[in-house]
């Protein structure tokens, strides 16, 4: 590996405590092989955010490190005494454990439990309130249901982690459990790889470490705080920690990446992001004679909408992450709940507990259930749900690279990048001040650079990527006249 000026101070590090801030396509990975192989004395634990990410560095690293994500460090002690329970709550689940039917109580109480899993907190309290239901929401409740709710977060708890109890175990509970128990990992050096989106309780597992740790991530990539994530890098570097950048971008050139500094303008960043990767182009719609492209969609159902879309046109769709990901057995059993068929419903622990499909949309309404909420719409905007998922399952591959079209969402492309790139018109217009808040701006802005950044070749942009190029580039002429000016 030829080594960057700025890799070769992170390759050779020695210190205690690192953070490396590296841009999208900067070569974070191949970096930090460099510095396991000059540094192969020292036994390494890569922690990878998820099992794809684990498996490619498994792939990668030399034998002085052991690739795992967080909860495959909790799995021995902890998580294999749940495996018969595993999954995820539904709020028919918990609604039963609880003994209500108000869903708004049931969605607060699953809310707060879900915040207390990813803190570094030791009990259920006050705190886990107010993050789990956003200081809007909070802010109107009464004490008597900032009570009922944490004790109710307690009892979904408990029953939780019982391995006796029938009532499902999500798999951050044990590794909650495994944070709690204070654990002494085996290692002389901790590489977490996307620290920015980190929980607490996963940095606070790596922090109680003595290991010598290396914080690795990209701010503006940050897409996760919405289930608890937050920025490791920053916090980090507050408590002493060293610093370095990566800035130059291998995977696209100067077109794309100028593109992702408009983005970075909007969020206060200064350091530009380098392309120096291949030549590249950024356009408005996608190029005639194009017969392979990804389409990135900022919501599930737009996701669906768009392969819904190319089935229509006879091409042939690759789902990242798989077609199931995408709740398309959900969308058919929603549907035969609304024809009246609950004998033909497979997953009954989603549909079983409503009498009909009108408490199924009330329940969906009280609870502001996302997914419950993706399945109504599509309901309502088409008619044989059955004949057009039949279309979907039969014009879909596992093959990537037999397929015509690659669908997915943001979130699901993060680590991945494809030759060329589309942009969805699903994305929010982030400079409404009425419907987006400024932290829901950034989250937004996060999410959008996420996209643009997974674009090697051709980078396809939508209506609101436009409106932030030429709004940084607006700002950007304002700013020179008035140091002109001024000068």
């Amino acid at each position: 590996m030829k080594c960057t000026p700025e890799q070769t101070p992170v390759i050779e590090y020695t210190g205690k405590h690192l953070v490396v801030k590296a841009y999208a396509g900067c070569g974070k990975t191949s970096t930090l092989v460099a510095y396991a192989k000059h540094h192969s004395n020292l036994r390494m634990l890569y922690l990878a955010y998820n099992r794809a990410i684990r498996d490619e560095g498994a792939e990668k690293f030399p034998k002085n490190v052991t690739c795992k994500t967080s909860h495959q460090l909790a799995w021995p002690q902890f998580g294999r005494h749940y495996q018969h329970k595993l999954g995820n709550i539904r709020l028919t689940d918990a609604a039963t454990l609880l003994e209500t039917r108000n869903w708004g109580d049931v969605r607060d109480a699953i809310a707060v439990l879900n915040a207390y899993q990813s803190s570094a907190d030791q009990e259920i309290g006050l705190a886990h309130f107010f993050t789990g239901l956003g200081e809007e929401e909070s802010a109107e409740c009464g004490a008597d249901h900032i009570d009922w709710t944490i004790i109710a977060a307690q009892r979904l708890w408990d029953a939780m982690i019982d391995p006796k109890n029938k009532f499902v175990c999500q798999h951050d509970a044990y590794l909650k459990l495994f944070q709690l128990s204070n654990p002494v990992l085996p290692y002389d050096v901790i590489l977490f790889d996307e620290a920015q989106d980190s929980n607490p309780v996963t940095a606070s597992l790596v922090a109680g470490q003595n290991a010598r740790k290396i914080f690795v991530g990209d701010k503006w990539q940050q897409i996760y705080r919405w289930r608890g994530a937050e920025n490791a890098l920053d916090t980090q570097i507050e408590l002493g920690a060293d610093a370095m950048f990566l800035t130059n971008s291998f995977r696209f050139g100067p077109m794309i990446a100028g593109v992702a500094n408009a983005i970075l303008k909007q969020q206060g960043e200064e350091r530009p992001l380098v392309g120096i990767g291949a030549r590249d182009r950024v356009v408005t719609s996608l190029p005639f004679g194009t017969d392979r492209y990804t389409v990135l969609n900022r919501t599930v159902v737009g996701v669906i909408m768009t392969a819904i879309d190319a089935v229509s046109g006879g091409q042939m769709v690759f789902w990242n992450g798989g077609i199931e990901a995408y709740q398309i057995s959900d969308l058919e059993d929603a549907y035969n709940l609304k024809k009246g068929r609950k004998d033909e419903i497979r997953n009954k622990r989603l549909f079983g507990e409503f009498r009909d499909f009108e408490a199924y949309a009330e329940a969906a309404e009280e609870s502001k259930d996302a997914e419950m909420n993706r399945m109504l719409r599509i309901l309502k905007e088409h008619d044989d749900i059955p004949k057009l998922i039949a279309a979907l399952r039969r014009n879909s591959t596992d093959d990537s690279d037999v397929a015509d079209v690659i669908v997915s969402t943001c979130h699901r492309a993060k680590g991945l990048e494809w030759d060329v790139v589309v942009l969805e018109e699903d994305f929010p217009d982030i400079f409404d001040e009425e419907k987006v808040s400024p932290e829901q701006r950034v989250d937004e802005l996060n999410l959008l650079y996420v996209a643009v950044t997974r674009a090697k070749k051709t980078l396809v942009i939508n209506s609101i990527t436009q409106i932030v190029i030429h709004k940084s580039h607006s700002e950007a002429k304002r700013a020179l006249a008035a140091k002109k000016v001024s000068a």
